[in-house]
C-alpha cells in the first residue's frame, strides 16, 4: 500500500511562498522546480490522517521548514497501535532528519506489548512537549442518563451489561477508561474496533452505550443531539463546553487528565541537534497564528522542552503500567 506524502520547502527566490512538493508512493509531482539538493527532514507520525499528532504535524511543517532551511515532509506509518511508525523512527540514522511527533502511546505501548524491538526511554531523544488534549464521556443519547454519576449509577446496577466503546485494545480510550473502571468500581464491557469510525457509529446506533474519545471529535455530534456528553477532563470546565462539568467537580478524581503530543528523535542523536530542534520547535510553538489554529482543532498549546518531556513520559509510563497490569490487558 503506497505511503502518501507531503513535502514543504523553504522559502527562497527558487521556490516561492506555498511551494510544496506532493508525493503518492514513488511518482513525484514537484509544484515549481526541481527538490533542491539539502536532505529532507521527515516526521513520522503513528497514527492516522486527522488525529492530533497528525494535526500538529500538518500545520508546524510549512513553518518548520522555514526555520531549519530545509525541506520537510509528514508521513504517516499506522499499524499495531503505533509500534510500526515508533519503531521505524527508532533505528532511523541519528542525524536529525528523522523525527516522531507521537500522542501518548507514547507512554502506553510498552506495557502492552512484550516483543517490542524499541523502549520509549533508552531509544529515544525528548525533544519538545507540543500540547495536550481534554478528553470527553459520551453515551447514546436514549440511555436515562444525565450524568458521569449516573452512568456509575447504572452500570453498577446493571453489571456486565453496559459496553463501551473504543478504537482498539490498548488505545489511549481503552485504557482511560479501564482507569475510570478501576476507581469507581463499575463493571463494563469493552468492545474494541479497528479505529474510531466504527465505534462513534455504533455508538451512535446503540450497540455500545458510552464511550471516552477527544472532546473535540465529538463537539458537532452532541451539538446535533447524535451523542450526549457527560463529563470532560480537565482542571476547570473547557471553553468549549462550559455547561459541561468535569470529571473532578462530578467526584470522580484520579482520572488522567489529557491526551498530549510530543517530539523525540533517536537516541543518539547529537545533543546540539536535539537542543537546535527543541529551540526551533519552541519558537514555533510561540507563534500566534501556529498557537490559534492547534487551539481551533482542540490542542492546548503546552511548550516544554526535552526535560518537562522526559518528566512527563516518565510519570505517565508509571501510571499506565499500574492501570495495564491491574487489568491484566495485552495488545498481542
Amino acid at each position: 500500500m503506497p505511503r502518501c506524502y507531503r513535502r514543504w520547502f523553504p522559502r527562497t527566490p527558487r521556490n516561492p511562498p506555498g511551494y510544496c512538493m506532493d508525493r503518492i508512493g514513488d511518482h513525484t509531482v514537484p509544484s515549481h522546480a526541481q527538490e533542491p539538493p539539502s536532505k529532507i527532514l521527515t516526521i513520522v507520525v503513528p497514527t492516522t490522517p486527522g488525529t492530533g499528532s497528525d494535526i500538529a504535524a500538518r500545520l508546524m511543517a510549512p513553518k518548520l521548514s522555514q526555520a531549519l532551511g530545509q525541506a520537510v515532509v509528514v508521513e504517516n506509518r499506522t499499524g499495531a497501535s503505533g509500534t510500526i511508525g515508533i519503531g521505524a523512527v527508532a533505528k532511523a540514522a541519528p542525524d536529525g532528519n528523522t523525527i516522531l511527533f507521537v500522542p501518548n502511546t507514547m507512554a502506553m505501548i510498552s506495557s502492552l506489548y512484550t516483543n517490542l524491538t524499541w523502549d520509549p526511554v533508552h531509544d529515544f531523544a525528548p525533544v519538545v512537549r507540543i500540547g495536550k488534549m481534554l478528553v470527553a464521556a459520551v453515551v447514546n443519547p436514549a440511555l436515562p442518563v444525565e450524568t458521569i454519576g449516573d452512568f456509575v449509577a447504572l452500570a453498577k446496577k446493571k453489571p456486565g451489561q453496559l459496553n463501551y466503546g473504543t478504537p482498539g485494545t490498548g488505545t489511549p480510550h481503552h485504557l482511560r477508561t479501564e482507569q475510570l473502571r478501576q476507581i469507581t468500581d463499575m463493571d463494563v464491557v469493552h468492545i474494541p474496533y479497528k479505529g474510531s469510525a466504527g465505534a462513534v457509529t455504533d455508538l451512535i446506533g446503540g450497540q455500545v452505550q458510552f464511550a471516552l474519545f477527544p472532546l473535540h471529535s465529538v463537539l458537532s455530534m452532541t451539538a446535533s443531539g447524535k451523542l450526549k456528553m457527560l463529563a470532560t477532563t480537565g482542571d476547570t470546565r473547557s471553553q468549549w463546553t462550559p455547561n459541561v462539568p468535569t470529571f473532578r467537580e462530578s467526584g470522580i478524581a484520579g482520572l488522567n487528565n489529557y491526551d498530549w503530543l510530543g517530539v523525540f528523535v533517536p537516541r543518539a542523536t547529537p545533543q546540539k541537534t536535539v537542543d537546535r530542534l527543541s529551540r526551533k520547535l519552541l519558537a514555533l510553538l510561540d507563534d500566534p497564528d501556529i498557537r490559534k489554529e492547534l487551539l481551533a482543532r482542540g490542542i492546548i498549546p503546552t511548550p516544554g522542552g526535552p526535560s518537562e518531556l522526559a518528566t512527563l513520559l516518565s510519570s505517565e509510563l508509571d501510571e499506565w503500567r499500574h492501570v495495564i497490569k491491574t487489568a491484566h490487558i495485552s495488545a498481542e
